[in-house]
């Protein structure tokens, strides 16, 4: 019998590091058999809590080296943006150490005016998916995608893998960018309307809670344990809809059962894929998708 550390986050950039926000962290154990086929494993749930982003830094660094971790926050910005943080081509940890401390919020802020309607390039696969430096509306992204890069530096420095990156020198958890929404949608279930307290909202995520181990092909065996604080907040149950992405990577290390970047696809032939209003960078039609998700991120999401 193996045992892997599965992490789901649902992060919040707001208030100090040091206050316990509205950051939901679900930490469970992935249970699977030696040689075990593809998709199949037992994930218990043990806790799904309201942390500070100090104290979901510390877990995180402290996980087992083989612990997988869900986080639902964009990891980095678009390439036009990336270009006026660090010099050009930097890829995300260079990023991330020139917003860490002691950038303050309100210049990254003033910084970003002018880039905030731009998606990554990684975001085209997301119809849902908001533009990283998004100011204004619900949610307000930007304050997110700052305080993440801050605690991505820390997490990276610590030894911390995060996908598509080499990872090479790295020995501690693997870090996945996700947006559960679009895990959700993924999964064949409700992917709007169950944030709020009305009684279609209610009942949505009681679809959610029922059906999400057999559409996952995760057995989350416990997961009606957690159902009081999935139905008190939509915030926990993201929490836990990214525990199950986590344990759906773990099974089989994300080979097989996630969307990745192609290092052959360039940008221009995946945005040709796509209409409307959808902006990205500018003078990027040149590089794969690899290449640009390693500068802007990679919102991972399960092969449905």
């Amino acid at each position: 019998m193996a045992e892997r550390t599965i992490i789901g986050v649902d992060f919040s950039g707001a208030g100090e590091d040091a206050d316990v926000g509205k950051t939901w962290v679900t930490i469970g154990c992935l249970e699977t058999e030696d040689g075990q086929e593809l998709n199949k494993g037992t994930l218990i749930l043990l806790s799904c809590d309201q942390v500070s982003r100090n104290e979901l830094t510390a877990r995180l660094m402290s996980s087992p080296n083989d612990a997988v971790a869900a986080l639902d926050f964009p990891f980095s910005v678009p390439i036009a943006f990336a270009d006026h943080l660090a010099p050009p081509g930097s890829e995300m940890p260079c990023l991330w150490q020139s917003v860490a401390q002691p950038m303050e919020f309100v210049d990254f802020r003033e910084k970003a005016k002018g880039f905030a309607d731009l998606l990554r390039v990684g975001d085209l696969h997301c119809s849902n998916a908001k533009p990283s430096l998004k100011m204004e509306g619900n949610p307000v992204m930007v304050n997110m995608t700052f305080r993440g890069m801050q605690m991505l530096h820390r997490l990276r420095n610590a030894g911390c893998r995060v996908p598509p990156l080499d990872n090479d020198e790295c020995k501690g958890a693997t870090l996945l960018e996700v947006m559960p929404g679009s895990v959700l949608k993924a999964f064949e279930l409700p992917s709007s309307g169950f944030k709020g307290k009305n009684q279609s909202d209610m009942e949505n995520r009681r679809k959610i809670l029922r059906e999400l181990p057999k559409n996952s092909n995760v057995n989350v065996i416990n997961i009606r344990d957690f159902s009081e604080e999935a139905m008190f907040s939509d915030d926990a149950l993201d929490s836990m809809v990214a525990a199950v992405a986590a344990a759906a990577w773990a099974m089989d290390d994300g080979e097989n059962a996630f969307k990745r970047p192609s290092e052959l696809s360039s940008v221009a032939d995946a945005f040709a894929k796509y209409t409307g209003k959808r902006k990205i960078s500018t003078g990027i039609d040149h590089l794969t998708e690899e290449e640009a998700a390693r500068r802007e991120g990679w919102i991972y999401v399960p092969k449905n």
